[in-house]
């Protein structure tokens, strides 16, 4: 059933599409459900439905049809690229500079994310503003969230400079925002950061797929993969050193002139050459592109998501889970979702995610192993310090020492994958050995105790997200060479999509799982230990909302409060072995594409 013979990408998606009948490559049943995975053979009962005339309907992207012709039958096309530098888009002289501030934009992105989080107590109490504290670092990665995945189609029709300097802008804006004393120009600003942000992230991605041949593209998509783990790393830290010696306000205001550069930069060197997907519309004004913007789409999307992201993130602490405004939130994002894929089918002319991609068996697999690995993952990344904390008695600083080594296996994995497809040509056995590493690393953590010796504690996140990076740049570069380049950008939206939504949907289901099963527990045990009921409950309510809360309960049930943290933090750990077992599954449907040394995929 599965198939991971090298085959050429384009003639395999040419057939599919030219004969509808039976082709291991499609999948097409309505049963599935949106993390349904079906053997490809079945697309047979739906004969016709997915055909040539269908995938040209939406004429995503800026290359036209001619080209399709030219790629099956080998000759060469008017819109090839001129390939006078070794297989790559851009000569040297543009190409670092270029690959140097996608780098740095993603290092921004990340670090943007996670700078406030050492800070939130201290802008919060500086602007009087601690109930609503949790928006300054909600606003940033809603927006960052909920904007990702219309990108990629935008930068098809405005194209990808434009827009990159576009972000990098909203970016700059957005700090300069954030240097207030109101809370709500600061969530603003926040807001608009984030907008920047997405762009930098998912841009920077589609970016390079257009100026580095698909062979080599795992080794640069693997570098970026660092710089982003590097700014995720070391928000805290710098966040912290800043306001210590300079103020908070200096830790947006230090970031402007950085946005800044990278436009810069992205300005004088990302001359992409003729032919390039990336140059957008070729021969239209303004409006003519405008008029080509599927704003209701957009729209709706983003809406949805910013909804369901919106209750996922504030559900179970913000708002309850039994509330009408969570009930509501994740309602109206769902029916908002349907109409999305309404529009998309049946309304707009070019999609800004074309529904229909998700027929290809690679895109839909990959897509799906992106999503579950993601939510298992983040899971693991927010309630293994939480373990250490509440049941091991450990600091933060303590906690932050132990998660460097998942950084280094990060770094290696982003890094030694791009090298093993660089070398090889080939994804699918590494995507098979890497799931086996990230169901290891998620074995060790599910059956954790607190007896774990002081090594293994350094190591326990290693395997996992070793795995986890490898399978971040093997799904995106299958789902990149799945497809002709016309549609490389839509794909790469569809992953930012997948994944984006994967982390915060993760973390809110494990919450939700955590904190079920620490209440249950809690009750369970306090009310044994502790005979005087109004005692009890006092007790249950502050182990609830703060693990600190431990070290000043009665000594004769401290024990018991740690068991119930292990109880909790162990539920959320076996969800997160769930969805990366699901992940694993869904990523043996992909198929082998070739890489292909040059732009022209040749």
């Amino acid at each position: 059933m599965f198939n991971s013979q090298d085959n050429d990408h384009s003639e395999e998606l040419h057939s599919s599409f030219t004969h509808p009948h039976l082709h291991p490559n499609i999948i097409q049943d309505s049963s599935a459900g949106s993390a349904g995975i079906v053997a490809g053979e079945l697309a047979a009962e739906d004969e016709g439905l997915l055909n040539n005339e269908l995938f040209r309907s939406h004429s995503y992207g800026a290359i036209p049809e001619e080209q399709e012709a030219a790629e099956e039958s080998h000759e060469p096309s008017k819109y090839d690229i001129d390939d006078p530098n070794g297989g790559y888009a851009l000569s040297k002289r543009q190409l670092y500079p270029v690959v140097a501030s996608i780098f740095m934009g993603a290092y921004l992105a990340a670090l943007d994310a996670t700078v406030v989080t050492t800070l939130l107590t201290l802008i919060a109490s500086d602007l009087d503003a601690v109930s609503n504290i949790s928006w300054i670092a909600t606003a940033y990665l809603l927006s960052c969230s909920a904007f990702q995945p219309i990108f990629g189609k935008l930068s098809d029709i405005f194209g990808r400079k434009v827009l990159l300097v576009c972000c990098t802008i909203l970016f700059g804006v957005g700090c300069l925002i954030c240097v207030t004393d109101s809370l709500a120009i600061l969530v603003i600003g926040r807001f608009i950061t984030g907008w920047g942000g997405s762009g930098l992230t998912s841009l920077g991605t589609i970016t390079m797929s257009d100026i580095i041949p698909l062979r080599d593209r795992g080794f640069y998509q693997g570098l970026a993969n660092v710089f982003f783990g590097l700014g995720s790393a070391s928000g805290g830290i710098i966040g912290g050193l800043v306001a210590d010696y300079l103020g908070w306000k200096y830790v947006f205001i230090l970031q402007v002139p950085l946005a800044f550069i990278v436009g810069l930069v992205i300005h004088l060197n990302l001359n992409l050459p003729e032919g390039s997907p990336g140059l957008g519309a070729q021969g239209q004004d303004i409006k003519q592109k405008l008029k080509r913007v599927d704003f209701l789409g957009s729209f709706v999307l983003v809406t949805s998501l910013m909804m369901v992201l919106t209750a996922a993130s504030l559900g179970g602490r913000e708002i309850a889970y039994s509330s009408k405004t969570f009930i509501g939130l994740t309602a109206t994002s769902l029916i908002l979702l349907g109409g999305f894929v309404y529009v998309e089918m049946n309304v707009s002319t070019e999609p800004i995610i074309p529904i229909h991609l998700l027929a290809n068996r690679t895109i839909l697999a990959s897509s799906l192993t992106n999503w579950f690995y993601t939510m298992g993952i983040f899971t693991t990344l927010f309630y293994v310090p939480v373990y250490y904390t509440s049941v091991l008695d450990y600091t933060a600083t303590q906690n932050g020492v132990r998660l460097i080594p998942n950084f280094l296996g990060v770094s290696l994995g982003s890094v030694g994958a791009g090298l093993y497809m660089k070398k090889t040509g080939k994804y699918y056995k590494l995507a098979v050995v890497s799931g086996i590493v990230s169901l290891f690393g998620m074995t060790k953590i599910a059956i954790i105790t607190p007896s774990i010796p002081n090594w293994q504690q350094f190591l326990l996140l290693l395997p996992s997200g070793l795995g986890y990076s490898s399978i971040l740049t093997v799904t995106l570069l299958a789902l990149i060479a799945a497809v002709p380049m016309k549609y490389q950008a839509c794909t790469t939206s569809i992953q930012y999509t997948f994944r984006s939504t994967g982390s915060t949907l993760g973390v809110s289901i494990a919450s939700a799982i955590f904190q079920n099963v620490l209440l249950h527990r809690l009750t369970d045990s306090v009310n044994k230990l502790v005979p005087d009921k109004d005692q009890a409950k006092d007790i249950i309510k502050h182990a609830l909302k703060n693990t600190n809360y431990i070290d000043l309960a009665p000594k004769y049930v401290r024990k018991a409060i740690r068991e119930s943290y292990a109880a909790g933090c162990k539920g959320a750990f076996i969800f997160g072995l769930s969805t990366v077992a699901i992940g694993y599954v869904c990523s043996l449907f992909m198929r082998e594409h070739k890489l292909h040394t040059s732009m022209n995929r040749d």
